[in-house]
């Protein structure tokens, strides 16, 4: 590396010949294979002499940052600070958002601020929605209340540093079509691995540039027709255009003659879009007898003459149609089969036919189940579960109302297969953004009382010593400025303003939260699905439906239990349990009271009871051992104690069955009436 290093610089010198790309491989290469000393010991040898673009740096930094490895981020933190660059925040806080690490996000937003680093782009927005939303206790700057209202092009001096041409408008990505262009034709990452990392960091479109650098990298048309299987796969759109629809056509059709031509002639690819251009170069090149590009040309035209859409966004206009019929039919036999079928084809279903599917599997259920019906309460989890697999936010109620059917009804092995299903919706495996109901969204706070009252210090400004006295920092930015230049972008004053995305109020604005999100915040949807209420119901459910059933078996031996339905009356609890080992928050006061109000209720008169279940199964002594056992951990008070506590409950019970207590009584007088009557019958025989 070292004599690289010295070419490269005498080249630089002698030939004014800049290496292409060089401070990216040589760090990226170090970076990927944790030789962090190493990586950070170049960069500080190749950023004076070959510093990157801003675009590179940035998709540098997002992309490694991806990664929250200890001596990654300290390594990636020392290249930030040591670089000249700080207009990072749009690059790097976004691309973690949009993988699922909101903590990264933030530590990183913090990093950043200390650094006099604020966004100024809208694909700041999602973030800071979220974080005002979800973390309102943290206090956004003026720049992030600029960007997070929508006040990126004018007011008060902010915003109005406005992002380079390079940057794209609010719903393609993060860079420009040239930028991820060069990306993907890098030879130092493989074009699988290429596209996947820019969707990593927010890529959601791309042009013919980028296209045309993706199927340079293929051998034939099979192998272009696979890497644009990975971009519907990964929801990357392709702007359609004639070049970029006859590269998708030619791969589609396996013309491994014509892509080559097309790929490799050097007419210009914007050339392709112009009617009368084609008209002249197809004339052209037949007046000059160049069959190849007059057949290219012709194919070309062919493509441009009959536009429409791929075949796969014919299937998917054609099924989502035919569900939209079955839907306004109401047959919901024909809806499942279709959902099927688009499950089986991987076809996303429309926004407009999941709404209206939800609203007709609910529209005869509700939180009292009927017994005639549990088929249909069947087929509303089956489609909900399919619904919410196609990236459509359910809402919480709808959950809800399916767990408070199966837990009334007593079915609680399907009772705990949904919550399972539903936390694997809210963490998938891949991580992510997960989408929110509006009807479920945390109110948006009063943005104005939250903003930072006079300018604050940054880092580079002043540091704390151990003795808490902040001090004078002698190392200023603009020492490391004038080592190796300014930025280019604070060269050229010509700057344009960068478009204003669809702000939070936009109808068409998806609200979503990154998978990291702990179960346990209380806005969290997880957390509003299995609140208190029915947190309590399940435990409640579990007892009182079990007591007037026959003992299980395996609760009475020393076989060690599967399901949560082995742990007889404490299968509420176990459900509970399993939850909270999953991340649900739940409330140890709220289990152990309900327990003993469940307890006390059981030895009221008249409780419908099996007649396996005598008072030695309920006492406390046995109560406690199988309670403790189904939540892992002592819960409950002492027997002595316990007994207490169960006797307390007694007086409210008065009031909350009293209809039990009369007929008791009545019960008692009858019986004690009908004696005397009994004994003179049996003294007359």
């Amino acid at each position: 590396m070292e004599e690289l290093f010295k070419v490269a610089g005498q080249l630089l010198e002698t030939h004014d010949f800049n290496w292409p790309e060089l401070y990216l491989k040589v760090v990226h290469f170090y970076l990927a294979h944790a030789d962090y000393e190493t990586a950070l010991g170049w960069h500080f040898k190749l950023m004076p002499m070959f510093r990157p673009d801003l675009d590179s740096f940035g998709a540098l930094l997002a992309s490694c940052a991806i990664d929250f490895t200890p001596k990654l981020q300290s390594t990636l933190t020392k290249i930030y600070v040591f670089s000249p660059y700080r207009e990072l925040y749009d690059y790097v806080v976004p691309a973690l958002f949009e993988s699922g690490q909101s903590h990264a996000a933030r530590v990183w937003r913090k990093r950043f601020n200390l650094f006099n680093d604020h966004p100024k782009s809208p694909k700041s927005m999602p973030f800071l929605d979220f974080l005002s939303r979800y973390f309102s206790a943290i206090q956004l700057t003026k720049e992030e209340l600029a960007v997070l209202n929508g006040d990126t092009s004018d007011g008060d001096g902010v915003g109005t540093s406005v992002q380079k041409d390079t940057r794209l408008e609010t719903n393609s990505s993060f860079f420009s079509d040239r930028f991820t262009a060069r990306w993907f034709a890098s030879s130092w990452t493989s074009s699988e691995f290429a596209i996947n990392l820019m969707h990593k960091i927010g890529l959601r479109t791309i042009s013919y540039y980028s296209l045309q650098s993706i199927a340079l990298r293929e051998d034939d048309a099979h192998g272009v027709a696979d890497r644009l299987k990975q971009l519907r796969k990964l929801g990357i759109e392709i702007r359609s255009g004639a070049f970029c629809n006859a590269i998708i056509s030619f791969a589609e059709r396996g013309e491994d003659d014509l892509l080559r031509t097309l790929l490799h002639c050097d007419i210009h690819p914007e050339e392709f879009g112009n009617p009368e251009t084609r008209s002249t170069l197809l004339a052209s090149s037949a007046q000059r007898q160049d069959w190849g590009l007059e057949r290219l040309l012709q194919e070309v035209e062919g493509v441009a003459a009959t536009p429409g859409p791929s075949k796969d966004n014919i299937i998917s206009k054609d099924l989502n149609k035919h569900l939209s019929m079955a839907l306004s039919m109401k047959h919901l036999a024909k809806v499942r089969n279709v959902v099927d079928r688009m499950d089986s084809l991987d076809v996303t279903m429309e926004q407009k036919n999941s709404k209206a599917l939800l609203s007709r599997i609910f529209e005869d259920i509700w939180y009292h189940p009927k017994l005639t019906r549990q088929g249909t309460l069947d087929r509303a989890i089956h489609l909900s579960l399919r619904v919410a697999r196609h990236g459509v936010a359910v809402p919480v109620r709808y959950w809800q109302i399916l767990l408070y059917n199966l837990g009334r009804l007593g079915r609680f092995n399907d009772l705990e297969g949904l919550s399972y299903e539903i936390c694997e919706l809210y963490r998938p495996e891949p991580g992510g953004l997960i989408p929110v109901h509006r009807q479920d969204q945390p109110p948006k706070p009063d943005s104005k009382t939250k903003e930072l009252n006079g300018e604050s210090e940054t880092w580079s400004e002043y540091y704390s010593f151990a003795d808490g006295k902040k001090k004078r920092s002698h190392f200023k930015e603009e020492f490391w400025r004038a080592e190796i230049g300014p930025c280019q972008n604070e060269t050229n004053p010509k700057q344009k303003y960068h478009k204003r995305s669809k702000n939070r109020n936009d109808p068409n604005y998806a609200f979503r939260i990154p998978a990291d999100l702990p179960f346990t915040n209380r806005q969290h949807p997880i957390q509003k699905i299995f609140d208190i209420s029915l947190q309590r119901a399940i435990v409640r459910w579990g007892f009182d439906q079990t007591l007037a059933q026959q003992p299980i078996q395996p609760s009475l031996a020393n076989t060690k239990p599967v399901g949560i339905a082995d742990f007889d009356l404490a299968c509420g609890v176990r459900l509970l349990a399993v939850l909270r080992d999953k991340g649900v928050y739940v409330d140890p006061q709220i289990v152990r009271s309900t327990v003993i109000n469940r307890l006390a209720v059981a030895r009221l008169p008249m409780r419908p009871r099996a007649r396996a279940r005598d008072d030695r199964e309920l006492s406390p002594a046995n109560m406690k051992r199988l309670v403790e056992g189904a939540w892992g951990s002592q819960i409950l008070p002492n027997e002595a104690q316990l007994a207490s506590e169960i006797e307390k409950q007694k007086p409210k019970l008065w009031k909350s069955y009293p209809r039990l207590f009369e007929k008791s009584y009545d019960n008692d007088d009858r019986i004690s009436s009908s004696k005397p009557h009994a004994s003179r019958t049996k003294e007359k025989g």
